[in-house]
């Protein structure tokens, strides 16, 4: 704390008088007067001396009283005379200001005491007005803002009850109304200032200036049907009434926000967001948004009805020198959170895991799945304007987007007079600046019929007896060459469960960086679990290789990692793979059931032809070994674009799928004889010479 030489101070105000106006608000002149009233009495003779004439100067110009005339020498009065002017300032009859509404509607909200309205309400009008700043400057002993002593002096409170108020862990300090500035001075808090300053009319602006509405959310409960059994316990604790403190997290655009909505409007209770903005309504600070936090705290600890808020919070809770975080005092905000507290953040991996278990309850916000996609597709589109036919829908609602990305997307359309594809191009520009895959997820399958569908078992009775077992924990693998339909059947099955797929490629669990495929693997099984979803896991091999041909540390890690999450299957795990003997003998071990793919039969490619392009299959010629299932949904698609309907180009371009994959042998160059060419041959070399 510096003091100012008031001496100094005095000679310079003489040669550049101050020129303090007048107070302007109704009734305030009054209690400036008292604040006058109370210096004076605590003024010694040496005081008087140096800061008497300033202190009657200021107040000759804000509230005359006659005592003031009868000053004899206003440069050096006396201490009869300043007592003389003290008792008739004292003697002003104070009003009920709009000031000292706002104060009391404060105070009765945070269930201050007579000893803190008066204090506080003497902050307030430092912070307000300039008078009272003047006041303060012109005192002796002034510093830039008020000490114990000083606002004791102008209050008329003693200063030793002054000093109990301002106290560590005081109620004014708790909640934010004043500020320590740990240095001696205190101030008044930020919220607080802005709230004094914005001339509130009534007990509800107050509470609407505290507790700002915000925008409703743009999603639906059913929206978020793939949260689970985790969105049920979130609902059930808020619905408790015991106050606890949640975590949402996830990237950005998954929904938290949206969810925290919901979840709100479901219960009928009020989502009161803090530290959106600052004052001025710019970008606040850490220090303003746990102010506003702590505000709402205290305000709303009597609410039932209440839900806080805290979004974007890994600034508030993320532990670093920079901001100057107490650890212990964040366990401590999370532990006891007096009103229910939803802390949203986007990566939880940087918060420090004695906060983290401090949470009653933390959910992950993953991909909406498909089917919640393509309803947010719609939705937003009407909501747009923009017309979208259901081919358009599930087009869009395929793209792997945040609900945010796909509404930007029919934003931008809107704002161009544009259609589905110019919302589709701007949902494409955003992904791509995010770094996202645009590969669509698979469409959901229509009509599956296993019988086209080749294996060692009896794939239609599977089905059946994994919808009728109630146990669900229960693995398959799949194996067999591209195309024979492994997913297809994934898919059918889930279907027939009622369960959404939780699919994860290769691209989506390897990553560059240590341990975090590892990660990436055990937080699949827990979203697929905590879903109440079907995991499907394509490339299998990447993940569950021989161990004792491994060359590195983690590529034995990783398999390890899928062998423990197999052991705990909470819910259906199906891998998928074209290599199946390159996978570990113990990985195979902990299957339930595998299940060998094959490609079709001749029978099964005669019906087959007849299903996808409606004419038979040519009765000279002999169906192709290594037909599979998704030869035929390829060349359909082909036949389709191309309006192509010859039985001999698409029996030609059936063949080039399989030559694809290395299974149907080229013709060999120059001339050869054939001794006796069986059927198959025939049809080969007739394809090829078509």
């Amino acid at each position: 704390m510096t003091t100012i030489d008031t001496e100094t101070q005095n000679q310079t105000e003489r040669l550049v008088p101050r020129r303090t106006p007048r107070i302007s608000a109704e009734g305030e002149a009054e209690h400036f007067a008292h604040a006058l009233a109370s210096v004076f009495r605590c003024l010694t003779s040496q005081q008087l001396a140096r800061s008497g004439e300033d202190l009657l100067d200021l107040a000759s110009r804000q509230v005359l009283v006659p005592a003031m005339d009868k000053v004899r020498d206003k440069r050096l009065p006396s201490l009869a005379e300043i007592r003389a002017v003290a008792a008739q300032l004292a003697r002003k009859r104070r009003k009920v200001t709009s000031l000292d509404k706002v104060i009391g509607w404060v105070a009765d909200l945070f269930g201050l005491d007579d000893v803190e309205r008066v204090l506080l309400a003497t902050f307030a009008r430092w912070g307000k007005f300039d008078t009272w700043r003047e006041l303060v400057r012109r005192m002796p002993g002034y510093c830039s803002n008020l000490t114990p002593a000083m606002a004791a002096r102008i209050s008329g409170l003693s200063q030793a009850l002054v000093e109990e108020k301002l106290a560590p862990g005081g109620r004014l300090l708790a909640v934010r109304l004043l500020r320590d500035d740990n240095d001696g001075e205190y101030s008044l808090g930020r919220l607080l200032r802005g709230l004094v300053r914005a001339h509130p009319a009534n007990r509800e602006d107050v509470m609407r200036w505290l507790m700002p509405d915000v925008e409703g959310g743009t999603l639906d409960w059913d929206d978020f049907a793939h949260v689970g059994v985790l969105g049920t316990m979130a609902e059930r604790l808020i619905a408790s009434g015991e106050p606890v403190s949640m975590l949402f997290y996830g990237e950005p655009g998954t929904g938290k926000t949206e969810f925290a909505r919901a979840l709100a409007q479901r219960l009928g209770r009020g989502a009161i967001f803090a530290g959106l903005t600052d004052n001025d309504g710019k970008e606040p600070d850490r220090d303003e948004r746990l102010e506003h936090l702590m505000f709402l705290r205290e305000a709303c600890r009597h609410q039932s009805d209440k839900l806080l808020v805290m979004d974007e919070a890994d600034d508030v809770l993320v532990m670093s020198e920079r901001n100057g975080a107490s650890k212990q005092w964040l366990n401590r905000l999370v532990e006891a959170p007096q009103v229910t507290t939803i802390w949203i953040v986007n990566e939880r991996s940087n918060l420090d895991p004695a906060l983290l278990r401090r949470m009653t309850l933390a959910i992950e916000f993953l991909r909406p799945p498909r089917a919640v996609r393509e309803r947010i597709v719609r939705r937003t589109a009407n909501a747009a304007g923009i017309a979208v036919d259901d081919s358009e829908m599930r087009d869009i609602g395929g793209l792997r987007a945040s609900a945010a990305t796909i509404a930007a997307g029919m934003k931008a359309a809107r704002l161009i007079d544009g259609d589905a594809a110019m919302a589709k191009t701007a949902i494409h520009s955003v992904m791509r600046a995010l770094g996202q895959s645009r590969t669509p997820d698979q469409a959901d399958i229509g009509h599956y019929d296993p019988g086209f569908a080749r294996a060692d078992t009896d794939l239609p009775n599977l089905a059946d007896r994994l919808v009728a077992t109630p146990n669900k924990g229960w693995s398959l693998l799949l194996s067999g060459p591209s195309g024979t339909g492994k997913s297809a059947f994934a898919r059918h099955v889930a279907a027939r469960l009622g369960l959404e797929i939780e699919e994860r490629r290769c691209s989506d669990l390897i990553s560059p960086f240590v341990g975090e495929t590892e990660r990436n693997i055990a937080e699949a099984f827990a979203a697929a679990s905590e879903r109440g979803a079907l995991l499907l896991l394509d490339e299998a091999d990447s993940f569950l290789h021989r161990r004792d041909c491994a060359q590195r540390s983690w590529e034995v890690t990783k398999v390890n990692e899928m062998l423990v999450q197999m052991e705990h299957l909470r819910m259906p795990f199906v891998a998928t793979t074209n290599l199946a003997e390159n996978l570990d003998p113990a990985t195979q071990r902990r299957f339930t059931l595998r299940v060998k793919f094959e490609a079709m039969t001749p029978n099964q490619v005669r019906q087959m032809f007849r299903t996808s392009f409606g004419q038979e299959w040519p009765s000279h010629l002999a169906p192709h070994d290594g037909q599979t299932p998704g030869d035929f949904a390829v060349i359909a698609r082909r036949a389709q674009l191309l309006d192509e309907r010859d039985p001999q180009v698409l029996l030609r371009w059936l063949a080039e799928e399989i030559e694809a994959r290395g299974l149907l042998p080229r013709a060999a160059m120059g001339f050869q004889l054939h001794s006796a060419p069986d059927q198959r041959q025939r049809g080969a070399d007739d394809l090829r010479a078509a």
